[in-house]
């Protein structure tokens, strides 16, 4: 006697392939939309680290103070920056590292590093 249509124990089979292969599918949209938003903040804290590192290319005269610290919002979001100047041997010559945070963070997102020279800008 042959019947048509699927038994109990298929569907019951079926129904949970398809719920394991789902709720793999909603890990992985869940674990891509948390990468998309730290890679924003990301590249939001290296915007701030190269705004700051602009203003001291351009600035006159670089502080005096070895550290410096502020802070910049981007897109709605605040982050705090932090410019470090160290002198080198050569005179008038300048390393310059810019650390930036989220407010209240206590991790780096962004750094950035380079050579500034004192009283350069046009």
């Amino acid at each position: 006697m042959r019947t048509q249509g699927f038994s109990l124990l298929e569907t019951m089979v079926a129904l949970a392939v398809f719920s394991i292969s789902a709720m793999g599918l909603v890990s992985l949209n869940t674990q891509s939309v948390r990468i998309s938003r730290e890679l924003d903040t990301r590249l939001l804290a290296r915007t701030v680290a190269e705004n700051v590192a602009v203003d001291t290319v351009t600035e006159q005269t670089l502080s005096l103070s070895p550290v410096t610290e502020g802070e910049a919002i981007q897109r709605g979001r605040a982050y705090v920056w932090t410019r470090t100047l160290e002198a080198t041997p050569q005179p008038g010559l300048y390393s310059v590292r810019i650390d930036v945070r989220e407010d209240g963070g206590e991790t780096v997102l962004a750094r950035l590093s380079l050579l500034a020279t004192e009283g350069a800008a046009p």
